[in-house]
């Protein structure tokens, strides 16, 4: 599991074993401040497997990451 914060945005990613698959599926979950208190989006992984709980997470963290980066620009525009 790893937990990071980035760009006032909090990552939270894990990788989850599909015994059927025998592989790890990467999850992701971002959560910021908002006017309202707290925002939250969960990044769902539908075709992604990777062979380690590893490689799942960092593509997880960096998905999450591409996608606060999307976030951050759609709001200055």
């Amino acid at each position: 599991m790893a937990a990071l914060l980035y760009k006032n945005h909090f990552i939270i990613t894990t990788g989850y074993f599909n015994r059927n698959l025998e592989l790890w599926i990467p999850s992701a979950d971002v959560s910021w401040k908002s006017a309202t208190g707290r925002d939250f989006h969960s990044i769902k992984f539908l075709v992604d497997c990777f062979r380690t709980k590893d490689q799942a997470e960092i593509f997880a963290v960096e998905t999450a990451e591409a996608w606060v980066d999307k976030r951050c620009k759609a709001l200055v525009h």
